[in-house]
């Protein structure tokens, strides 16, 4: 009797509002889930619905089950719903049998004539319905924005993973441009021309990165960023023309640390390149030397 009571306690402060965030959800996830808590949970909120049409809440939580109930259109009607039951009934109780207890609105029904027995059978079924909907269109909710959350930090992680790895080529290129400025003996460095692809682009896409080669540009470096997946010990990279032309392929490709993930680089002589559209198909190779499609890469090269 204790645990039945201490549930129904549970249910008022559910159907109230008076339960924390954490204890809300678990309560919806459980009516969902368990058709017998949903069950016993529209019983209480037909007793509640009893009650306020009664007057006989609190002022408290009179004024909680307004702020709860008085906002929605479904919970409205069985309030009023509520409300012409208690009317019919108190009538009843006074001509029949004014000194006796007096039974819930919302059960006092089934001594009804079966005309309105089935028309409170029939709006009671659409407001279970109803509420069942509500609940399950609700996880649904949270969970795409939860999904929708994770895959925003996760562009804004390969976002500044993307910056950093531009700010370290542009260092790069200041040194080198520094280093071919001083007067050496020893031969000078070929300049690099740099580009960061990056997975899930599409050939479709609008946007296609781009690598621009000025004649000076001997060598260009394509630096791969991997998916957090992609944990394979060597990689196999092979690079070809719109027109499904291979230009050139490399073997025996390690990975290598690149801000919070990991990256393949892949240097092509500048004079292999012609402007024009290519894609890069990168392979994992397995330790028993197998090999498995990772990702397609797009870009565009344009000469100066």
């Amino acid at each position: 009797m204790r645990s039945q009571r201490n549930n129904e306690t549970w249910h008022v402060k559910y159907l109230l509002g008076n339960l924390t965030e954490v204890e809300q959800v678990q309560a919806e996830d459980r009516a969902f889930a368990d058709a017998d808590y949903l069950s016993a949970l529209e019983a209480t909120e037909a007793d509640l619905i009893d009650a306020y049409a009664r007057g006989e809440l609190s002022q408290s939580d009179r004024r909680s089950f307004e702020l709860r109930f008085l906002t929605s259109p479904e919970r409205r009607r069985k309030v009023e719903f509520a409300r012409a039951l208690a009317t019919i009934t108190s009538e009843s109780e006074i001509r029949e049998r004014p000194a006796a207890a007096r039974p819930s609105f919302m059960r006092a029904f089934w001594g009804w004539n079966p005309g309105l027995q089935l028309a409170a059978a029939m709006a009671a079924l659409v407001f279970i319905v109803g509420g069942a909907w509500l609940v399950s269109e609700n996880a649904a909710i949270r969970s795409r924005v939860a999904m929708l959350e994770a895959e925003r930090r996760d562009f804004e992680l390969r976002e500044e993973n993307l910056r950093q790895r531009l700010s370290e080529e542009q260092s790069r290129a200041a040194a080198i441009s520094a280093q071919n400025r001083q007067p050496s003996d020893a031969p000078a460095a070929p300049l690099v021309a740099s580009l960061v692809l990056m997975p899930g682009l599409s050939r479709a896409q609008s946007r296609v990165e781009q690598l621009v080669l000025n004649p000076s540009v001997q060598i260009a470096r394509l630096e791969i960023e991997l998916d957090s997946r992609d944990d394979y010990p060597r990689f196999r990279a092979e690079l070809r023309t719109r027109r499904g032309e291979e230009v050139l392929s490399r073997s025996n490709l390690v990975k290598r640390k690149s801000g919070p993930g990991f990256a393949v680089s892949v240097d092509i002589p500048a004079s292999a390149l012609a402007a024009g559209d290519y894609e890069l198909a990168l392979q994992g190779i397995t330790p028993d030397h197998t090999s498995q499609d990772v990702a397609f890469y797009y870009f565009e090269v344009q000469k100066r």
